[in-house]
């Protein structure tokens, strides 16, 4: 039996941040607006929150609590504007 182990990408180098941030917008659905990601949200009664992505420029969602989310955020605008 294998389990898998999650890291906080917070806690990763900025190269491994970015790597992932990447591919966490390559897996998820994307909307055109975030009008549309939340009306997706309350139609399936999911408790996620839309941002606005870096690297696709369309919305995604998110399961981060708000604080989280922002640093996320921050961090991911601050690593591409470099």
């Amino acid at each position: 039996m294998s389990t898998t182990v999650h890291t906080n990408p917070l806690d990763l180098s900025d190269a491994d941040f970015l790597q992932r941030a990447q591919a966490m917008c390559r897996t998820k659905a994307a909307y055109c607006s975030r009008a549309e990601a939340v009306a997706f949200t309350r139609r399936r009664g999911y408790a996620e929150t839309a941002y606005s992505c870096p690297w696709c420029y369309q919305w995604h969602l998110t399961s981060y609590d708000r604080a989280r989310s922002k640093a996320f955020q921050r961090r991911l605008k601050r690593l591409l504007r470099q």
